[in-house]
């Protein structure tokens, strides 16, 4: 229901720009595809290079509050857009909670009290997750993990006593003060092992590690109230299949709810499309309340059985960009409960350029510049785009200039800071590699770190989607 607020007039008109994204972004992912591809044409032969490269994971802090402390160096408050390197270890509070996305879409979320070190987080050639290996000290992960690509890609997290590796499932982890493990599988078959035995752990099983890594049989989940999960997959889950997953951002009460009682939450800021809102609660009854950039109010009607209880939704068609005021109302809850709050957008996933309420949205397609690379010559001319992480895109491209064949992947990820990055993970020139050479050609002819580059604005988000036939790498900032 959408409740006009007196004296505030319509949104402001939509900016669509054409041609090359206002003189600067447009034609930044163009012309990386384009160096990688003739570059390499101008430095000597070397041997290959290392077949898998590093890629930092990016933080996103839920609930505050949460640590990081990058290798090396000493700890630091952590803040949503944080890099996360190799060594680096982040840790949340008491009452803090935060998740581990990788470019991928491969997610490790941490509960409150918990601690865990990302080892490694490799891609191998073509772009795809290879390996990801995490140490956690202390507390619960919950990981979503896509489906990984090759016979030793592996995705594992270490407890106190006992590993779990997976290719592709949700699984969570609970490192026990007295060193044991207690692994639950959701989805797919994990792997306990404790070093002196293993167990497959499938779907809807859990299995314990002692301290001395001792492992025990598969059994049904039990049950758990303390569960720090339940609420927090409820409305993420369900926001996801209505909209773009990468866009998603997740809140929590900062204290239980009562009657009579309004919460605020953080601000969800869109360059605009609809705008879906998940509210997750036990079984009481609340009431959510998203203001729109224009200061109409959409409140919930109504609410559904939901896998933690209850979900309550308010769906905004065609919302206005900039920033949504979102409040969670207690109608009658007694005893008070807490609750998850999720929102995110649905667009059409399609070549565009918005900007709308301070928030931009450049959406580029595979084909179009596939197309813009045969108009400059090249022949059966290939472009990819994956990742649905809001952390980063894959970028594969292959093709013929002048009878000489290229191949070419690269990942562009949110580098903080508003910056992008470029982690070049291929680059063949009549098949020989040449990745490290061509990494230092655009580096060398931009004169900037591939690590951090500047595009005109602050970037957000850095993700791809599909439709048709056609990807699309999506990049979400503001001004």
């Amino acid at each position: 229901m959408a409740v006009p607020t007196p004296g505030l007039g319509a949104p402001p008109p939509v900016k669509r720009n054409r041609g090359c994204f206002a003189g600067c972004l447009g034609c930044l992912i163009p012309m990386v595809l384009i160096v990688l591809i003739i570059g390499g044409l101008f430095y000597f032969l070397v041997a290959q290079a290392a077949a898998a490269v590093s890629v930092p994971a990016q933080l996103v802090v839920v609930n505050p509050a949460t640590t990081l402390t990058p290798h090396g160096s000493s700890a630091r408050p952590g803040a949503s857009g944080n890099l996360v390197h190799g060594g680096d270890q982040v840790e949340t509070s008491a009452s803090g909670r935060s998740l581990i996305q990788f470019q991928d879409g491969s997610i490790t979320r941490l509960g409150p009290a918990t601690k865990v070190t990302l080892d490694a987080a490799e891609f191998d050639k073509q772009g795809q997750l290879h390996n990801v290996s995490m140490t956690q000290q202390a507390g619960r992960t919950l990981s979503t993990v896509q489906k990984l690509v090759g016979l030793n890609a592996k995705f594992n997290v270490a407890g106190h006593s006992a590993t779990a590796s997976v290719r592709g499932t949700k699984f969570e982890v609970i490192a026990n003060t007295d060193g044991s493990v207690r692994l639950k599988t959701f989805v797919g078959i994990v792997r306990l092992d404790g070093g002196h035995g293993f167990v497959d752990v499938g779907a809807g099983q859990q299995a314990d590690a002692s301290p001395s890594g001792a492992v025990t049989k598969a059994v049904p989940i039990s049950p758990d109230a303390a569960d720090p999960f339940i609420l927090w997959m409820a409305s993420e889950e369900a926001a996801k299949a209505a909209g773009q997953p990468a866009t998603a951002q997740t809140s929590f009460d900062q204290g239980a709810l009562a009657t009579g009682q309004t919460a605020g939450q953080p601000d969800y800021n869109s360059a605009g499309g609809e705008i879906i809102g998940e509210l997750a609660y036990p079984g009481s009854a609340m009431t959510l309340i998203i203001t729109d950039p224009a200061g109409n109010v959409h409140q919930s009607t109504s609410s559904v059985s939901g896998p933690a209880g209850k979900l309550a939704r308010v769906d905004i068609p065609n919302a206005p960009g900039g920033a949504f005021k979102v409040q969670v109302r207690g109608d009658n809850v007694n005893p008070s409960e807490h609750f998850t709050v999720t929102l995110i957008t649905k667009f059409v996933c399609a070549a565009n350029q918005l900007t709308q309420g301070g928030f931009i949205r450049n959406v580029l397609s595979a084909n179009d510049t596939r197309n813009a690379l045969v108009k400059s010559g090249a022949t059966n001319a290939s472009i990819r785009f994956s990742g649905t992480s809001a952390g980063g895109a894959n970028i594969e491209a292959s093709g013929g200039f002048s009878n000489i064949s290229v191949d070419a992947a690269a990942i562009l990820y949110a580098a903080g800071g508003g910056n992008i990055g470029i982690a070049v993970t291929q680059a063949h020139i009549n098949g020989i590699d040449l990745k490290q050479q061509i990494t230092s050609a655009i580096a060398q002819a931009g004169g900037r770190n591939l690590n951090s580059l500047s595009v005109g604005y602050q970037v957000d988000r850095v993700y791809s989607c599909t439709a048709g036939n056609d990807s699309f790498l999506v990049i979400e900032g503001h001004e």
